[in-house]
């Protein structure tokens, strides 16, 4: 079952998030205080901006600032620590993705699937555990059900209106304060029903960018929306620009990976694999992936999904402009498949290419296949590569209150109770749910171990300004 966190309140949901899991959240806070001390950042300028983040949120956003003040008070630590932790966190490097959201008439039967690979760190598993899902049910909005540790960097995936969502990261110079990328999604999850009105949260909030041209900063990221009405969009964004395409367009599809594709890079900064070596492989991997859906369009369902998000393929058609020629027989650009593995480790290695081993092993990782499928109140994820382990069909028609949920159980073919398999393996201290004394010490564990392997990869991951 999943982990659902009710509240009658916003404060009260921050003081619920925390429950039983004080000693995480602290060790997520203490690695968030380390890595802006990494960075050279100034404590007094960190202090003014986190005052200015939350006196924006009491403007623009009231029920965040709500909930971190309730998960401050249930952690006996001030609200601005909880802030400036959060977008720290956000601000980490090293993600991917590769998205696409497929709607009437590219699918079959009218469905709307909503498919991420959810491309990240191995040591993630310490914050977002063996199911990274979880509900955030609070009183007077709209249930939802989010991916990531509440409060600090929940991303809303479906609400109860059937909107779904997926984000993949992207590096952009184009910087400035505003509402994080995680607010901007939480605010819409919470009081949005269409992709339309998604869209106006984007358009209508200052946005927060960081600078950065990493293979992705956390904290900027391309986002994709789809809703029960069929429709869906792509949203790129920097903070004075943004750019939106409808799948309508494309015949139904949309793809999307680490770079700007719509969104003028002249304008967001963006990366190129010019400017930006390591981005080569998103190249790639969006190539691949418009390529899959053109031979599926018209025919897609969770069958076709599967197939797409399970690939090894290579294409690196748009890499030509760039001066890149790679043959599809030699050794594979890192980080360029869908299912993304680390191909070239032991090439790095025999190499004695160490910094690039160690970034090949952090970042070409496909930690899960997350696919929503709102009509049927569905939510399928792979615990792993989505090459390697099935589905796991996750219901959620109850729990995000869907009104059609009753029609879609009768259209199942399969049990909606998922629950965790007892296991008596040391493993299983890092998973989630039924979080223990015991393993949220050892996750806190590896958060220090994590912080110590980022601290190694900075210097070659993002380039920064100043």
């Amino acid at each position: 079952m999943l982990w659902t966190i009710k509240a009658k309140d916003e404060y009260g949901f921050g003081r619920e998030a925390a429950r039983g899991r004080e000693r995480l959240f602290r060790a997520a806070l203490d690695q968030a205080a380390r890595y802006l001390g990494k960075r050279g950042a100034d404590p007094a300028a960190t202090a003014e901006r986190t005052k200015r983040h939350l006196a924006l949120l009491a403007q623009r956003y009231p029920a965040q600032l709500e909930r971190m003040q309730g998960l401050a008070r249930a952690l006996g630590v001030e609200t601005r620590e909880v802030a400036a932790g959060g977008m720290a966190l956000a601000s980490l490097h090293g993600t991917g993705c590769t998205n696409f959201v497929a709607v009437p008439p590219a699918t079959r039967g009218g469905a709307v699937y909503v498919s991420w690979n959810f491309d990240l760190a191995p040591f993630m598993r310490l914050l977002v555990g063996r199911m990274p899902l979880y509900v955030r049910d609070i009183a007077g909005s709209k249930p939802y059900a989010c991916m990531g540790l509440p409060v600090l960097f929940g991303i809303g995936v479906m609400n109860g209106d059937g909107l779904s969502a997926c984000v993949n990261s992207v590096g952009a110079m184009d910087s400035g304060e505003g509402l994080t990328f995680f607010e901007l999604n939480n605010l819409a999850m919470e009081s949005q029903s269409t992709v339309d009105g998604a869209v106006s949260v984007w358009n209508d909030n200052p946005r927060e960018v960081v600078p950065g041209l990493a293979i992705a900063i956390i904290m900027n990221a391309n986002n994709i929306f789809a809703d029960m009405n069929g429709d869906a969009v792509v949203i790129e964004h920097s903070h004075n620009h943004m750019a939106v395409e409808n799948a309508a367009d494309h015949g139904g599809v949309l793809a999307s990976a680490n770079h700007h594709q719509f969104l003028d890079r002249t304008l967001s900064g963006g990366a190129d694999p010019l400017s930006e070596p390591l981005i080569t492989g998103s190249y790639a991997r969006l190539a691949r992936m418009w390529e899959l859906l053109e031979v599926f369009k018209g025919n897609i369902d969770r069958g076709a999904v599967r197939m797409i998000t399970t690939d090894h393929g290579v294409n690196y058609s748009t890499l030509a402009e760039f001066g890149i020629e790679r043959s599809i027989y030699g050794e594979r650009v890192d980080d360029a498949t869908i299912c993304c593995h680390p191909w070239n480790f032991f090439r790095h290695l025999r190499r004695l290419e160490l910094v690039d081993a160690l970034v090949e092993v952090n970042v070409a990782r496909t930690l899960n296949n997350i696919l929503m499928d709102p009509a049927r109140c569905t939510i399928y994820i792979t615990p792993g590569n989505p090459c390697r382990k099935q589905y796991v069909p996750v219901w959620v028609g109850d729990a995000l209150r869907m009104e059609w949920a009753d029609k879609a159980r009768e259209e199942m073919d399969y049990v909606p109770e998922w629950r965790p398999e007892t296991r008596a393996k040391r493993i299983d201290v890092f998973r989630r749910p039924d979080a223990t004394a015991t393993s949220d010490r050892m996750r806190s564990i590896g958060l220090n171990a994590f912080g110590a392997m980022d601290r190694l990869m900075e210097s070659v991951i993002v380039k920064e300004q100043g």
